[in-house]
């Protein structure tokens, strides 16, 4: 039986050669979109060749030090103004890891507004995994994005192709999900 780490590193291999092209974010989950970028032709909007939707913790390395990651999402993008922490929420203000965000990629999706990688950097160089579930896909110019699975039940991450029929690959709790156990 291949082990975890096996069927990772398979499962990611196509992410190699391809631009972290889009990062998005619904709620707390976290989208990364590799490779060249599509216009949906029914309007909805856009993705790339291959989505990462993240809900376990993950950071963006860079050169010197943590770019940003999960726990950013909770703190404000200006933490020197006068913040009303009864009221103040990630989705209704400004928070740092979607700043952090922006700044590393650089450019908006002019269909989506979110932060875009219009350059040729963060190309996706290699990617690493261990036999939780937990991986690394090293980019170029000295940038990791590093997820690591940090409970026993519940999904950590999935990459599929959108637009797809293709079943996605989900690592949750430790395990691979299979694709073929059907849920009732």
């Amino acid at each position: 039986m291949e082990t975890i780490r096996k069927q990772v590193l398979r499962h990611l291999a196509p992410l190699i050669g391809r631009k972290l092209s889009i990062a998005r974010r619904a709620a707390d989950m976290r989208g990364f979109h590799f490779g060249r970028v599509t216009v949906y032709e029914d309007g909805s909007g856009s993705g790339g060749e291959f989505a990462l939707h993240v809900q376990c913790p993950w950071r963006i390395e860079g050169p010197d030090s943590i770019v940003t990651g999960e726990a950013d999402l909770w703190e404000p993008a200006n933490p020197d103004e006068n913040i009303d922490w009864d009221t103040w929420n990630y989705e209704d203000n400004e928070n740092l890891q979607d700043l952090r965000i922006r700044t590393l990629l650089g450019d908006s999706d002019p269909t989506t507004g979110s932060p875009f990688n219009n350059s040729d950097l963060l190309i996706v160089e290699r990617v690493e995994a261990d036999d939780l579930g937990g991986t690394t896909i090293v980019l170029s110019g000295g940038y990791r994005l590093v997820l690591f699975p940090s409970g026993s039940t519940g999904e950590d991450w999935r990459l599929f192709q959108p637009r797809s029929k293709a079943p996605h690959f989900v690592v949750g709790g430790g395990e691979v999900e299979d694709p073929t156990d059907e849920a009732d």
